[in-house]
């Protein structure tokens, strides 16, 4: 009778694990390791997600949202996501498309006039001039950035950005240019391209620019278009363009690392995420919950769905899904593409996965063929994302 009931025990957690799917020993090395680098000061504080069949298999919060007042940082804390906002408007972009508000292939001038007249920026004889491009911007440029804009700094075009006031604030890069993304577009269609569209993928505000054509194509504020395409539906109720004083108890401040210490560089409650700005970023400009972007993350999962309310339709996903570059890096229409080994011992199989992340060390990672979605966030910026790059591998070896 002894042995018949630890056997039933050992069958009963063995198959608790294989239910969720991931090994038991991986989900307690992924805690481990989010502990550790707290605890080695490596991150103030982050947490971990895992779902998989939409079921939480593992969720795990630690360290502090301020190292100064040592607030802890909890599930429901607010922050920064960054460019993980820009696959959010891409979804938005493409229920548009679904209405045929446009095509992919459709100049970005037929809806914002002022880009028929763009320039490129070439230097030929060692002297710089501006040329016409090979032709025109296109939605679909602006999606898969192959635009040739950037975000300015570093780049051979960085006088025409600072001319403009299409920069982020110098000290840390923190906060958009002071006008409307309207006043933005405009500002980006003076300011000459890297190089023609399509070459290559250059990493800058064509998400933004995305937002804006959102707002031509809705006839709304882009705030009022993804609230009523993307927010609502999924119930994302913290996720915005500003926290509003009813929820800033909730923001956390954020960090980066000066003088090999970690110091707080925007205080939550002093924060101007707080009341909001001007340019609605589409590319960078959201605050949101783990909880709210895992609602995003299972819709993406479920084929664009979220429980009986359809964002998306499948095959408008797959269209997002499909690689848009030449050579190695590899994104579609608001992701990143990667081949992932998943699954240990000494055959894994390799599945595809859709990615990004955000300036202050947010990740995601989405793996349809698996029915999962990892979450990372945390709140410091100029760092390697060590929280992300530790845990996720480790999960993706325990899959069943």
């Amino acid at each position: 009778m002894r042995i018949c009931l630890t056997l039933a025990i050992l069958l009963t957690c063995q198959f608790a694990a294989l239910a969720d799917g991931v090994n038991s020993k991986s989900l307690e090395e992924a805690k481990a390791a989010l502990d550790q680098l707290v605890e080695e000061s490596k991150i103030a504080g982050g947490m971990h997600l895992v779902v998989r069949n939409g079921k939480r298999v593992h969720f795990h919060v630690a360290g502090v949202s301020d190292l100064d007042d040592k607030t802890p940082l909890k599930e429901d804390t607010i922050l920064r996501i960054y460019s993980m906002s820009k696959p959010i408007t891409s979804v938005a972009a493409m229920t548009l498309w679904e209405q045929d508000k446009f095509q992919l292939d459709d100049p970005v001038s037929k809806y914002i006039p002022a880009f028929k007249n763009t320039k490129v920026l070439v230097k030929e004889d060692g002297e710089e001039k501006l040329i016409a491009p090979k032709r025109e911007i296109t939605v679909r440029d602006v999606f898969r950035h192959t635009t040739g804009y950037s975000y300015g700094r570093g780049s051979t075009t960085a006088k025409y950005y600072k001319k403009e006031g299409m920069l982020y604030d110098p000290v840390y890069g923190m906060f958009p240019p002071k006008m409307t993304i309207a006043e933005g577009a405009e500002a980006l269609a003076r300011i000459p391209a890297n190089h023609h569209p399509g070459e290559r993928f250059t990493y800058g505000f064509n998400t933004d620019l995305l937002g804006r054509l959102i707002e031509v194509w809705s006839g709304q504020t882009l705030e009022q278009y993804m609230k009523q395409a993307v927010f609502d539906p999924l119930k994302m109720n913290d996720t915005a363009f500003a926290l509003g004083d009813d929820k800033k108890s909730r923001f956390s401040s954020c960090h980066v690392f000066k003088d090999g210490k970690q110091i707080v560089c925007d205080k939550a409650a002093e924060s101007p995420f707080v009341g909001g700005f001007k340019f609605h970023s589409g590319g960078g400009g959201l605050v949101s919950t783990i909880g709210d972007y895992a609602k995003f993350c299972q819709m993406v999962v479920d084929g664009g769905k979220a429980g009986d309310r359809r964002v998306l339709k499948e095959a408008t996903l797959k269209e997002m899904f499909t690689n848009q570059l030449k050579g190695l890096f590899q994104f579609g229409l608001g992701f990143a593409i990667r081949n992932l080994k998943v699954g240990g011992g000494e055959t894994p199989r390799q599945v595809k996965g859709y990615f990004w992340g955000g300036y202050a060390s947010t990740a995601f990672h989405i793996v349809p063929e698996e029915k999962m979605f990892q979450i990372t966030m945390r709140q410091s910026i100029k760092s390697p994302n060590v929280l992300a790059q530790k845990v996720f591998s480790i999960i993706y070896t325990g899959l069943e």
